[in-house]
C-alpha cells in the first residue's frame, strides 16, 4: 500500500511537468518560429548566422554552400525584407531532428517582389540548443498557403523507434537506392517511394501533394542523376534526410538541369520508408544568369523570376 501511495504521489508531482513540456513538433516549431521573428526584428543576416551552425548548409545559385560563410559575406542591401512561417512541420520521436515548410516573401520596400516555398532541416546541438542543418527554398506560382494558429503535422503514423548505431549510413543506402532505381524508371520508382503525403517542390511550379505528386511523376520525362553530398537519421531512426547535387540531360521536351536536392525520408508504420518531402533548388540556366546581370549599378533585389538569384527561402 505504501508503495502504490509513493508511486501515485510520484505520477501527481509529474503531471504539472508533463502539462508544460513541449512536444518534438512544439519545439521545431517554436525554433522556426524564433528564427522568423529575429529575421523581422533585427535583419535577415543576423536570423540566419544566429540560427546556424558551422557547418550548416544553404543554396547559393543552386549549390550546396555554408551558411555562416554565405551569411557573412552577403552585402546589406537596406529596404529588403525576409517574411515566411511554417504551415507544416514534423520531428523524430527522439526529438534531436525535424523539419518545417511553408512560404516566404521579399518584401522591397514593404512591396512583395518575389514568393515561394521554404524547407528548413533543424537539428539539436550538443548544448541543447537547436540550429538549422539545411536551409532550402523556391519561387512558385500561385496563393501562398495561409497562416494557422496551430502547425500542422503528417496525419500518418510513424513507425515506432529503433535507435541505431549508425544512423546516417541507414538513411544514405535507402536514398542511394531509391536513385540508383529512379535514374533506370522514374516514373515508377518515384510511384513506390512516394509517401501519401509526400510535398515536392520545383521552382516556378505549385506545390504537388500527395496524390497529384504521384500522378505527375508518373510520365517524368528521365531520370535524375542524385548525388549524396550529407545525410542524417535521427535517433529514433524514423526520420532523416539527404542532400545533394543532381542533373538531368537535356530532352526533346526540357532543357539540361543541374542542381541541388533536398530529401527528407520518414519510415511510416504502414510503408515503411518513404519521401515526405522533395525539393529541388536548379542551377540558373545561361540565358537566366545572363538576365540578371544588370547593365548598370545592381539593383536591390533581383528581378523576380530569374531562378535561384532571389531568396530560395531567403535569399537577399
Amino acid at each position: 500500500m505504501k508503495n502504490k501511495l509513493t508511486i501515485g504521489a510520484t505520477v501527481a508531482l509529474m503531471l504539472p511537468m508533463a502539462a508544460f513540456a513541449q512536444s518534438p513538433h512544439d519545439v521545431v516549431v517554436a525554433a522556426e518560429t524564433a528564427f522568423a521573428a529575429q529575421a523581422t526584428q533585427t535583419s535577415t543576416e543576423a536570423a540566419f548566422l544566429a540560427n546556424s551552425a558551422p557547418t550548416s548548409l544553404v543554396t547559393e545559385n543552386g549549390k550546396l554552400a555554408n551558411a555562416q560563410e554565405v551569411w557573412r559575406t552577403r552585402p546589406s542591401r537596406p529596404g529588403n525584407k525576409l517574411t515566411w512561417y511554417p504551415v507544416l512541420a514534423d520531428a523524430a520521436q527522439s526529438g534531436d531532428m525535424g523539419y518545417t515548410t511553408g512560404p516566404w516573401t521579399m518584401l522591397q520596400n514593404n512591396r512583395p517582389v518575389a514568393a515561394g516555398e521554404y524547407v528548413t532541416v533543424w537539428r539539436k546541438q550538443l548544448d541543447g540548443r537547436w540550429k538549422f542543418a539545411i536551409d532550402m527554398g523556391i519561387e512558385r506560382i500561385g496563393t501562398a498557403p495561409a497562416q494557422i494558429a496551430t502547425v500542422a503535422r503528417p496525419r500518418l503514423m510513424a513507425a515506432a523507434a529503433t535507435p541505431s548505431a549508425a544512423p546516417s549510413n541507414i538513411v544514405l543506402e535507402v536514398d542511394s537506392k531509391f536513385a540508383s532505381a529512379e535514374l533506370m524508371k522514374p516514373g515508377a520508382t518515384y510511384q513506390q517511394y512516394l509517401s501519401a503525403e509526400a510535398r515536392l517542390y520545383r521552382s516556378g511550379l505549385s506545390m504537388m501533394q500527395g496524390a497529384a505528386a504521384s500522378a505527375n511523376m508518373k510520365n517524368i520525362d528521365g531520370g535524375y542523376l542524385f548525388i549524396a553530398n550529407t545525410g542524417y537519421l535521427a535517433a529514433a531512426g524514423d526520420l532523416g534526410y539527404v542532400v545533394g547535387s543532381l542533373h538531368r540531360p537535356a530532352s526533346t521536351n526540357h532543357p539540361e538541369e543541374n542542381g541541388t536536392f533536398l530529401r527528407i525520408w520518414r519510415r511510416e508504420a504502414d510503408a515503411g520508408w518513404r519521401i515526405v518531402l522533395e525539393m529541388f533548388n536548379f542551377v540558373p540556366s545561361a540565358a537566366e544568369a545572363a538576365a540578371a546581370t544588370p547593365a548598370a549599378p545592381a539593383p536591390a533585389v533581383p528581378a523576380p523570376g530569374t531562378t535561384g538569384q532571389l531568396p530560395a527561402k531567403r535569399r537577399e
